[in-house]
């Protein structure tokens, strides 16, 4: 396994791939990262080690040098981009957070290349709740605050178990952060401002998946059971979970297969 950088189009943007090769495709686009996901790929790779024996597992970054102004929308259409340029069609789509809503973009811009479509812990739009925790998030980042913002991110996304588990790593890892980690955070964030797609929801057909927490601070369960109501999809709302839910629940995974087999 090793990172790509794909030119194609105008764009730049880094992925890599595991498991086996030329089996059925399998792509993660993941949620808001306060540093590169491609950071973290021998990690992903071990987590996701038991569906990798028998599918192609591509992980797409976002673009290189997001433009003020970026929108979900603008994330998705350069996704389609590179998994044209990887030459993917036809793949089991996994979203989750902020790579949900590129996911459902994809499935209504380009169903050819969605077989299935599994998302967990994200939204058609952003409700009312979530964006108290953009800005503080926002206002850290801007203050270059990077342990603040950190201890900030994970304490929202994860459950109060797990955080206390990891506070000192948490802080470590602040401490590894760059202007340049917190600029493309910043890019990020402000990409879902204005996202809303509930009214297009009944143009996906493809067979739906989605997962949710009950005790989801960011999004709530109200969002996911819109998506699964609206596509006719399967919804399933893990208890004593939070938003993170999908790197601390083992069953995200066992469910994910059973629904892609």
């Amino acid at each position: 396994m090793k990172i790509e950088t794909i030119h194609t189009e105008g764009i730049t943007c880094r992925y890599f791939r595991f498991g086996k090769e030329n089996a059925a495709p399998f792509v993660i686009i993941p949620g808001v990262a306060v540093k590169s996901v491609m950071n973290s790929a021998d990690v992903i790779a071990t987590q996701y080690k038991e569906l990798s024996r028998e599918h192609d597992i591509y992980v797409i970054d976002r673009i290189e040098d997001m433009p003020e102004g970026y929108t979900v929308q603008d994330m998705a259409c350069d996704t389609i981009k590179v998994l044209h340029a990887i030459g993917i069609r036809n793949a089991d789509i996994y979203g989750v957070s902020q790579g949900g809503m590129i996911a459902q973009v994809i499935a209504l811009e380009c169903p050819e290349i969605v077989r299935r479509l599994i998302l967990c812990s994200t939204s058609p739009y952003i409700p009312e709740a979530s964006t108290t925790s953009l800005r503080v998030w926002a206002e850290n980042a801007q203050k270059k605050d990077t342990e603040s913002l950190m201890l900030a991110f994970a304490e929202n996304i994860y459950t109060k178990d797990y955080f206390e588990k990891f506070r000192t790593a948490f802080r470590e890892y602040s401490r590894l952060l760059t202007d340049e980690d917190l600029q493309r955070f910043l890019r990020m964030i402000s990409a879902t401002h204005g996202f809303d797609i509930r009214d297009r929801l009944g143009e996906i057909k493809c067979p739906v998946l989605v997962m949710a927490a009950d005790n989801d601070r960011i999004f709530g369960t109200v969002p996911s059971g819109k998506i699964a109501e609206l596509t006719d999809g399967t919804l399933h709302i893990y208890k004593d979970q939070a938003h993170g839910v999908y790197d601390e629940e083992p069953d995200v995974l066992k469910r994910i297969k059973e629904f892609i087999s």
